[in-house]
């Protein structure tokens, strides 16, 4: 359904009352036919449903529109309010209580996560590594975003496949993926009050700079949800050595030092260095490999290099992961990415 632009409403109303057949090509006779229906409140309703049959979607305006109002001020002196006419289409969703939705939430038919799970926890961890939640406020109100921000050629797959199933499952929302070619960057994008609220009053994830993030009590002391949050922030936060160790740093101290308690708690050998802002990690490749198979990365970008390496017995500096991933499905031999990688480090050296 087409956003309704505000200049609409202060058309001719012949112009307005032509909108439903010229620009949303509704049934002419149907819309004379829900014009000449004697009750007000039956009118309105007939007017909603049919652009609930075609959209999935109800505007007030087009709804006075096609019922041959003026304005939709008839929908709030009919039903006492918007939200009471679209409430007979949409159904209502039980929200925690500290979290309120957004109509639009209600529209999608978003939902929010019952208890933690495995999956939320894993979702956690990719927030925590790479996620941010925004509230801009402005004079018509404020909007709510939750986006995962990163790198374009080598975790494209892992966004669109993994990161957006995962959110899809968690909370029935299909993301949407922005693409920066300019600043090789893939951006998934959520746009959610509901979700935004959820994450934040009920998970306990700040708002604005992650300086002072932790993670979730709910997560800490499960063995299996920590597991899987820990996998969701190297996956978007650590890299992978030439010795296929995982190296990475945590800008929050908070989180830093919770994952080096969690890490201990499992019985994963590390190095731990906590300096003034930030911590950082070494874990060799025993323990690197424990990390990635049995506790379950899915990330192509470190996944594949294990692959690599595991097929061909060689670490190849300054591939891809669409690269690697060739090489491992057949489409490029070893030898050519071998030659890739060199003119692109001999470029980079210079």
């Amino acid at each position: 359904m087409i956003k309704l632009p505000k200049k609409w409403r202060d058309l001719p109303k012949k112009e307005r009352f032509d909108i439903p057949t010229k620009v949303f090509n509704f049934d002419e006779k149907t819309i004379h036919q829900i014009r000449r229906i004697l009750d007000p409140k039956k009118r309105l309703i007939e007017a909603a449903k049919i652009q609930y049959e075609t959209f999935n979607d109800i505007h007030s305006y087009l709804t006075s529109w096609i019922a041959g109002y003026g304005s939709d001020v008839v929908i709030r002196q009919k039903f006492g309010s918007t939200q009471n006419l679209l409430n007979l289409f949409f159904e209502q969703i039980k929200f925690a209580k500290d979290v309120s939705p957004s109509w639009s939430d209600v529209k999608r038919r978003i939902k929010i996560p019952e208890e933690m799970s495995g999956e939320l926890a894993e979702e956690t961890g990719i927030h925590i590594g790479d996620g941010n939640l925004f509230v801009y406020n402005s004079p018509a109100g404020n909007s709510y975003r939750y986006s995962i921000t990163g790198d374009l050629v080598n975790e494209y797959l892992y966004h669109e496949l993994h990161i957006g199933d995962l959110i899809k499952k968690l909370y029935n929302l299909k993301p949407t993926f922005l693409k920066r070619a300019n600043k090789n960057c893939i951006e998934t994008i959520i746009k959610s009050k509901a979700i935004v609220e959820f994450k934040n009053k009920i998970l306990g994830l700040v708002i604005g700079s992650k300086k002072n993030i932790q993670i979730p009590k709910n997560i800490i002391c499960d063995k299996e949800f920590e597991k899987r949050c820990i996998a969701g922030i190297i996956d978007t936060d650590f890299s992978i050595t030439s010795s296929l160790a995982i190296t990475g740093k945590i800008h929050s101290l908070f989180i830093a030092k919770e994952m080096h308690k969690i890490l201990e708690g499992q019985r994963i050998n590390h190095i731990f260095r906590q300096y003034q802002e930030y911590g950082r990690f070494y874990i060799n490749k025993e323990m690197a490999e424990k990390i990635i198979f049995d506790w379950g990365l899915h990330n192509q970008k470190h996944i594949s290099k294990y692959n690599l390496f595991k097929e061909f017995k060689i670490f190849i500096p300054f591939s891809t992961t669409p690269e690697r991933l060739a090489v491992l499905s057949g489409k490029l031999d070893i030898e050519s990415l071998e030659r890739i990688c060199e003119k692109r480090a001999s470029v980079k050296a210079r």
